[in-house]
């Protein structure tokens, strides 16, 4: 019988936000934690101050709430997980603190401000034995894995080219000044970290980045503040455009714009020699326009794609024009769908998604994707672009950092089809 994990959450403050968005500890990982009652016990929440982290175990019923890490870690030794859900700048210590602990962890995206401490953490996550997995939430999105088993399994034969671009207004919109941090390049490390969501599927897909070309801007300088004072300046890249060439000389483009009003969210199109597979977001019918208080839906991801027959295309050709969105809705297996009794299109879906394949891979020993080991790598394409941006050149990732794991000697778990519902 697996094992109930007992789970710590750092980073679980309530903000009562101006705009009405919670942080996202509060919106998905307590709720989503919560529903997986089988795999987890709520064992404490950690914050800054006492007083927000009463009020967060209040609200969720988590028995202990502390405003020190390494104190929570000393009295409550049982705790088998740590969730680090605060500021990038702060990741490294909490993560650090977690493995000296021997605990297995969950961090929030990116795994540090530099290269060298996503190094540091991976090299001590692997010394102590435990598993790891970074918040890409959307890895586990069922389209997502669709996708990729399809691309593995040859529905569009050999992939050619792919373009993905990700839309939104998080840079341009007014924001409430406890969002500062996004807009500060020391806040989060790598001027390309917004763009490592995006990067993730590619990778997760396609595979490794080879080669890249980057070129990243501050088209929006600052934006009004919700709480009223000075405006809220930036010193982060809002719109970036890579050319990539990944996985087996897979040729396509990367754009990430965080100043677009009304933007259309993340889309992924993949191309090969016998047809092509698309990922989007669609709205649903119930989408809150207005409010996002709690955890509204965004939209779901859905699947589209098309496959040639060449025999019958030969016996009835037609322009190559005549073809073009010829694609259909592609429904999604139900083996993808981790968790029920959450609806998919809400925040809380995919980070249950995420927690749920990582209870499986704690309690059967294997590897959670993406993991520690998966940030690293990302981190090096991350040091890439920028070596891309100061030279304005091409540039060849390198991986050296990267030292072979568990993982590339067939270890690692089929999280792609772990079963179950929750």
């Amino acid at each position: 019988m697996s094992k109930r994990l007992k789970v710590a959450v750092v980073g679980a403050s309530i903000s009562n936000s101006a705009d009405g968005r919670e942080r996202f500890a509060i919106r998905a990982h307590l709720p989503a934690l919560k529903h997986l009652h089988e795999q987890y016990e709520l064992l404490a929440v950690c914050t800054t101050r006492m007083e927000t982290a009463n009020e967060t175990a209040r609200k969720f019923e988590v028995p202990r709430a502390f405003d020190n890490v390494e104190r929570m870690l000393r009295e409550l030794p049982e705790i088998d997980v740590v969730c680090v859900a605060v500021r990038p700048i702060v990741h490294y210590q909490v993560v650090m603190a977690a493995l000296r602990a021997g605990k297995h962890v969950y961090c929030e995206q990116p795994l540090g401000v530099t290269t060298a401490q996503a190094k540091e953490m991976f090299d001590l996550a692997r010394e102590k034995g435990v598993r790891t997995v970074v918040g890409h939430q959307h890895h586990y999105d069922p389209a997502a894995l669709q996708i990729a088993d399809m691309v593995r399994q040859g529905y569009i034969g050999k992939p050619l080219a792919f373009s993905t671009t990700n839309f939104g207004p998080n840079h341009i919109a007014p924001r409430p000044s406890h969002r500062t941090w996004l807009f500060q390049q020391e806040a989060s490390g790598h001027p390309g970290f917004r763009s490592m969501h995006t990067l993730e599927r590619v990778i997760g897909v396609l595979g490794d980045v080879k080669e890249i070309c980057a070129d990243m801007r501050v088209l929006v300088p600052e934006r009004p503040n919700l709480d009223g004072g000075a405006p809220l300046k930036t010193t982060q890249v809002n719109n970036l455009n890579y050319l990539m060439r990944v996985g087996e000389d897979v040729m396509g483009t990367l754009q990430v714009s965080l100043t677009a009003w009304f933007g259309t969210g993340w889309i992924f199109q993949v191309y090969g020699t016998e047809g092509m597979l698309m990922v989007k977001v669609e709205d649903t019918p119930d989408r809150a326009k207005v409010s996002v208080k709690g955890d509204p839906r965004s939209g779901e991801l859905k699947l589209y794609g098309a496959r040639i027959d060449l025999e019958k295309y030969m016996a009835n050709p037609v322009a190559p024009g005549v073809l073009q969105r010829e694609f259909k809705e592609i429904p999604l297996e139900d083996r993808h769908f981790y968790v029920t009794g959450i609806e998919h299109g809400r925040a809380t879906f995919t980070v249950a998604q995420m927690w749920y394949a990582f209870a499986e891979a704690i309690n059967s020993g294997g590897e959670c994707v993406p993991g520690f080991r998966d940030e690293l790598k990302m981190h090096c394409v991350m040091d890439a672009t920028e070596v891309s941006m100061r030279e304005r050149r091409w540039v060849n990732v390198d991986y050296s950092a990267v030292e072979p794991s568990h993982a590339e000697a067939g270890e690692t778990l089929s999280l792609g089809t772990a079963g179950g519902k929750t």
